[in-house]
């Protein structure tokens, strides 16, 4: 289902706008369908039931849905009973009248188990398809190294290459069960995690827990580092909750997050060391923010304010980001106005694409 959503984008437009002040990808076409979530949970569950509906209500606003209606549903209720929830969704997607949308749960406080000390070993997951060229590889990679320097040993796990074959996911899935501490890079794919990060995630979830003597009291943590292409960071904030419920499900202790806005623009896969100026803020913030995990701490609120503080105002990153995607297009043959085509909406539509000539 994630994996459906991540290619549902190309059906809004690349180029920019705002939205109640937040930049999102401008409209492609004129309407846009109504939205219908139904979630199912075995026995209810307040948190993850809020994470839910602000995902519903966030994925809304980029795919331009006028009303979205989030139903959810917990354990196993009878025919009737979903006759009649079911026709109740329905009726209300039909009037265009939006489900309420609660506000995410509160950051899990964190609470130590008695003797857990300093972090003697971290696992990186990076969970972008770019790999060691990606802005999560950038980010992660830094603070595994600044961990290093607190005396951690530290271990990466590439989602994209090492989960697909048998035996390096087992060798991967080790390494996390090995980990005192497991760190998530990853970019945001509409307002959530991507697909195959979301997957190893559920596989990690599903895992028994370790057993032995030795993790009788032992306090796993987890912490996340998330980048979007959006100059905000607050697009991020559902993904950081989703982050929080894996823990929590998981069984680790959430030591919190950092989200990094307009990513792309700033890292592009760009060492932290060699960023020069642009860089200060992000080193800064994860230099805190390994100080403080290496001790087994959460991630300090003067690291997460320095991660977010927007690198260009919101006006020039539209302009720029428009630009972006035209130059691109003439740097692939193909006439800037055939981005804002509308394939879906003509029945006849077979134009092929038009490259330009020298």
């Amino acid at each position: 289902l994630k994996r459906m959503v991540d290619h549902l984008i190309q059906n809004i437009s690349p180029f920019f706008t705002k939205i109640r002040g937040e930049v999102h990808h401008q409209r492609r076409y004129p309407t846009s369908p109504n939205l219908l979530v139904i979630g199912w949970q075995r026995e209810p569950d307040p948190a993850a039931e809020a994470v839910l509906r602000h995902l519903v209500a966030r994925n809304a606003i980029n795919l331009y849905a006028a009303a979205a209606v989030c139903g959810v549903l917990a354990g196993d209720p009878g025919d009737l009973e979903l006759a009649r929830l079911t026709g109740e969704w329905l009726n209300a997607t039909t009037r265009g009248t939006s489900s309420p949308v609660p506000p995410l749960p509160a950051p899990p406080l964190h609470l130590p188990l008695a003797g857990a000390g300093p972090i003697a070993r971290a696992a990186l997951l990076v969970g972008s398809p770019r790999t060691r060229t990606s802005t999560s590889y950038s980010l992660g990679s830094y603070l595994m190294a600044r961990l290093a320097q607190h005396g951690t040993d530290t271990d990466i796990v590439q989602i994209y290459t090492a989960m697909g074959s048998g035996r390096r996911r087992a060798a991967a899935l080790d390494l996390v069960d090995a980990a005192d501490l497991v760190v998530l890079a990853a970019p945001l794919y509409v307002d959530s995690l991507p697909a195959p990060v979301t997957a190893t995630l559920e596989r990690i979830a599903a895992q028994p827990a370790p057993t032995g003597p030795a993790n009788l009291s032992r306090d796993q943590r987890f912490a996340a580092i998330l980048n979007c292409g959006f100059p905000e960071a607050a697009h991020t904030a559902t993904a950081l909750a989703i982050c929080a419920q894996f823990a929590r499900q998981r069984g680790m202790t959430s030591l919190g997050g950092l989200a990094l806005g307009a990513g792309e623009g700033i890292v592009h896969g760009t060492p932290i060391d060699e960023l020069g100026r642009r860089g200060t803020s992000i080193r800064r913030a994860l230099d805190l923010a390994a100080a403080a995990l290496a001790a087994g701490r959460p991630i300090p609120t003067e690291a997460v304010d320095l991660m977010a503080r927007p690198a260009i105002p919101k006006s020039l990153y539209t302009l720029v980001g428009g630009y972006g995607w035209r130059r691109a297009a003439h740097r692939n043959g193909v006439r800037a106005r055939l981005l804002r085509d509308r394939p879906y909406q003509d029945a006849d539509y077979h134009r092929p694409a038009r490259r330009v000539r020298g």
